[in-house]
């Protein structure tokens, strides 16, 4: 009943009732609550220190259990199979302090106050463009075989991929073309003008990727991909219009249509205002949805539906900035039902928050948002 209440969902369809889940998981402290321990998925400095106690292996078996119980206890209809991770084996994090640590030549960093991590420090951030060629050469002489062998080993779970099977839920994966998060994304920026042709090549090489992961996660059972990655702030796009459509718009079509092959819907994903490239972005890409969609940052819902909702599939958009955070039981059951009843009629909308139920969102608040939902989301009565 999940498989199909999401498909029905993106082929625009009315199903039941709208289905939720939040493709970027539930944090601590509410995944704590759910759980009623300690919870490793979501959370990278707790995966971090299961890695290094019990490596490989326990970490994977920790964030299976972990993402298995927190989508069959909050009644989700989707869980991922993208359980991945950059530590390996043969290159295990070490510890530098409480909250950073060091993977390989790659320095990571956790926020308390957040729960978000990234990368503060990289081989390619200290040596600027001739870094990343030489990154880029490494990508190229890679071979199919050894990409298909990491994903298989390092980033999708095919017991994972079991267990939503027995419970009845569609199954996604992830797989980025930006390179969010990284240390050296300003560099990355500023490829588009000081090496083009150096930006084109690792492009290339990210598609290659998603492509190879959405096979594989395709023959796992894999019916939904998040693709693209954070291209925008609150104040519209990182790039231009012209470098959005020059250079990242052949990959996502060339990655949409091979996905298409393989039976799998695509949704790009971006926070952050995107209306100077929406029409490449969400109809010129050939995706089926749009996942993270920022209001406060001025993407409005109903000039979106109006728009595009007759083509594009809507995964949102309860605010986390502020809403979750700050706002009261009563403000996020009013917002819960405002985005129904405007992304919800004639089906294409998932509901869930505009990004993730990170660390700074109430609990309470979360609760009330899944109660609301599943109470006002129903389509068999008016929404």
């Amino acid at each position: 009943m999940s498989c199909e209440r999401v498909l029905k969902a993106i082929c625009h369809e009315e199903p039941d009732r709208v289905p939720i889940f939040e493709p970027y998981g539930v944090m601590p402290p509410t995944s704590d609550i759910v759980l009623k321990r300690p919870s490793v998925a979501a959370s990278e400095i707790r995966a971090v220190d299961i890695f290094i106690k019990k490596g490989l292996q326990g970490y994977r078996k920790a964030l299976r259990r972990d993402w298995y119980e927190l989508v069959k206890r909050l009644k989700f209809d989707a869980g991922p199979i993208t359980l991945g991770t950059h530590y390996r084996p043969e290159s295990p994090p070490k510890k530098l302090d409480e909250v950073t640590w060091s993977v390989g030549s790659s320095v990571y960093r956790h926020d308390p106050e957040t729960g978000t991590t990234l990368e503060v420090d990289s081989a390619i951030k200290r040596g600027g463009i001739p870094a990343l060629e030489e990154h880029v050469k490494e990508l190229e002489e890679e071979t199919d075989g050894e990409i298909d062998e990491a994903i298989r080993n390092f980033q999708l779970d095919e017991e994972m991929a079991r267990l939503w099977k027995k419970l009845g839920v569609l199954m996604y994966a992830s797989a980025g073309t930006v390179p969010v998060g990284a240390s050296w994304f300003p560099i990355f920026l500023r490829a588009f003008f000081t090496a083009p042709n150096l930006l084109r090549r690792y492009l290339r090489q990210r598609t290659r990727r998603v492509i190879r992961l959405g096979r594989i996660a395709a023959d796992m059972g894999a019916q939904l991909m998040f693709i693209g990655g954070d291209i925008a702030h609150n104040h519209g796009p990182m790039v231009s219009p012209r470098h959005y459509r020059e250079f990242i718009l052949p990959e996502m079509r060339a990655q949409t249509d091979a996905l298409h092959k393989l039976g799998v819907f695509a949704f790009n994903s971006s926070d952050g205002n995107l209306w100077p490239i929406i029409e490449d972005y969400l109809l010129n890409s050939g995706v089926d949805g749009m996942m993270e969609i920022q209001t406060t940052a001025g993407m409005d819902l109903e000039k979106l539906k109006s728009l595009y909702g007759d083509v594009i599939c809507f995964t949102g958009s309860v605010d986390c900035q502020f809403t979750l955070v700050h706002g009261t039981p009563r403000r996020v059951k009013e917002e819960t039902i405002k985005v129904i009843r405007t992304l919800s009629p004639g089906g294409g909308h998932i509901l869930s928050s505009s990004n993730s139920i990170h660390s700074g969102v109430k609990p309470e608040n979360f609760f009330t948002m899944l109660q609301t939902a599943r109470r006002y989301g129903k389509y068999n009565r008016r929404i």
